[in-house]
C-alpha cells in the first residue's frame, strides 16, 4: 500500500499550489473572503482555464477523468490556501453526477467540466450524531416534475454557487438526489455567519420549489446508496482540507520558531518550543496517513469506505484542533491577534471538525462497524 503521492500527482500538486500561493496569497483571502464579498470572477475564470473544475469529469464529456487521490490532492490544497471559491464542492457534484444514470448528465457534466456552473451539496449525512433541529427535506411527485420541501443547514458557498446537489426523502421511502439551481423559486438563502469565512455557510429554506423530473438524478428510484457516497466523499474531502490547513499552520509556525528571536537566540533553540513544534508535526503526519488511506477506499467497498472516512474525519478532527492551538502559542501574543493569519487555519479546521459529524460521532460509527 503506497502512502506516498506519485509523480504526476506531485506535479498536480505543485501546480494548483503556485497558482493559488501566486493569485490568492493571504492578503487576497483576507481582503476577499472576510473584508469583502468573498468573489472573485478573475481567479475562477484562471482555474477554470487551467481545467480545474474538470478534474474529476470524465473525460468523455470534457474533464481529466482523476480520481479520489487527485481529489484528495486539490482538498489538501484548498485547505493549504484556504480557497474561498466552490472548487472542492464542485469537484464532488460531477463524481456523483457522472455516477448517476441521469439522461441529462451529459450537458451538466460538460458545464462543470468548463467552469461556466459551479455546484455545491446539501447533504445531511446522519442529523442525528451531528445536527438533531434540522428538519428532514421531502419530495413529492407531480405530473411534471418534483416540488421539495423542507431545510437543509451549513451548505456550503450556497447561492454563491449556481447548482445545488440536494438530498430529499421520496415519498415511497428511501432519499433521492436533485440538482437544484441555487436560485430556483421557492428555494431561500439565509447565511449563518459561520466562522470560517472563506466557506460562508447557508441554510437551504424549501418552501414548494418546483423542479423538472430530469432534476431527479436517479428518477423516481431511491437513491441511497448514491447518497452515502456522496455524503462521504464530502467527509473525506473536509478531512484533506483540514490536513492541508493543519500542514500549513505547522510550516508557519516552524518558520516562526527559527526566526524569532528572545534573550538572543531563536525561539526554537529551547526546547519547551521544540517539543510543542514536534508534537504538531506528529499530528499532522499521522492525519496525512489516515487520509491518504481514507484516498484509497473511496472507490471501493462501501462498508471500508465507510470505515476509513470515518477514521480520517476523526483523525483530523481534535489533532486539527491541536495543531491550531499549539501554533497559537507558539507564536505568542501576535498569535493571538486577528492580525495574524493563522486564523484563517484554525477556524477553516474547528468547522470542518464539526460538520457532519465530529471525531466522537467519527469514533462511534467506527466502533459500531468493528465491534
Amino acid at each position: 500500500m503506497d502512502f506516498e503521492l506519485s509523480e504526476d500527482q506531485v506535479m498536480l500538486r505543485d501546480g494548483l499550489r503556485a497558482l493559488l500561493r501566486g493569485s490568492c496569497d493571504l492578503d487576497h483571502v483576507r481582503a476577499t473572503a472576510y473584508d469583502g464579498d468573498a468573489s472573485d470572477p478573475g481567479l475562477w475564470e484562471e482555474l477554470a482555464a487551467a481545467g480545474w473544475p474538470g478534474l474529476t469529469v470524465p473525460e468523455e464529456h470534457g474533464g481529466a477523468g482523476l480520481g479520489p487521490e487527485e481529489l484528495m490532492v486539490v482538498a489538501m490544497e484548498a485547505g493549504a490556501c484556504p480557497l474561498f471559491l466552490p472548487l472542492v464542492t464542485t469537484l464532488l457534484a460531477a463524481r456523483a453526477v457522472a455516477a448517476s444514470p441521469a439522461p441529462a448528465r451529459e450537458e451538466l457534466l460538460a458545464s462543470l467540466a468548463s467552469g461556466a456552473r459551479t455546484a455545491t451539496l446539501a447533504l445531511s449525512g446522519s442529523p442525528d450524531e451531528w445536527n438533531r433541529e434540522q428538519p428532514a427535506t421531502v419530495a413529492t411527485r407531480f405530473a411534471d416534475g418534483w416540488v421539495l420541501n423542507g431545510r437543509h443547514d451549513f451548505v456550503a458557498f450556497g447561492p454563491r454557487a449556481d447548482l445545488c446537489l440536494m438530498e430529499a426523502r421520496l415519498p415511497a421511502g428511501g432519499r433521492g438526489l436533485f440538482v437544484v439551481p441555487t436560485d430556483a423559486a421557492g428555494l431561500t438563502w439565509e447565511d449563518l455567519g459561520s466562522m470560517d469565512q472563506t466557506v460562508r455557510r447557508y441554510r437551504a429554506n424549501l418552501d414548494g420549489a418546483e423542479l423538472p423530473a430530469s432534476a431527479a438524478l436517479y428518477g423516481d428510484g431511491a437513491a441511497d446508496a448514491a447518497v452515502e457516497q456522496a455524503t462521504d466523499e464530502l467527509r473525506f474531502a473536509l478531512a484533506a482540507e483540514s490536513v492541508g490547513a493543519c500542514g500549513r499552520m505547522v510550516q508557519m509556525t516552524a518558520d516562526y520558531a527559527k526566526d524569532r528571536e528572545q534573550f538572543g537566540r531563536p525561539i526554537g533553540s529551547y526546547q519547551a518550543v521544540k517539543v510543542r513544534v514536534a508534537q504538531m508535526a506528529s499530528a499532522f503526519e499521522r492525519m496525512t496517513a489516515a487520509v491518504y488511506y481514507a484516498a484509497l477506499t473511496v472507490d471501493g467497498d462501501a462498508e471500508a469506505r465507510s470505515v476509513a472516512v470515518r477514521m480520517a474525519k476523526g483523525a483530523t478532527a481534535v489533532p486539527g484542533t491541536f495543531v491550531a492551538t499549539q501554533a497559537i502559542h507558539v507564536h505568542g501574543a501576535i498569535g493571538y491577534t486577528w492580525e495574524h493569519d493563522l486564523h484563517f487555519f484554525m477556524k477553516r479546521v474547528k468547522t470542518n471538525e464539526l460538520l457532519l459529524g465530529d471525531g466522537n460521532a467519527s469514533n462511534r460509527r467506527i466502533a459500531d462497524a468493528v465491534l
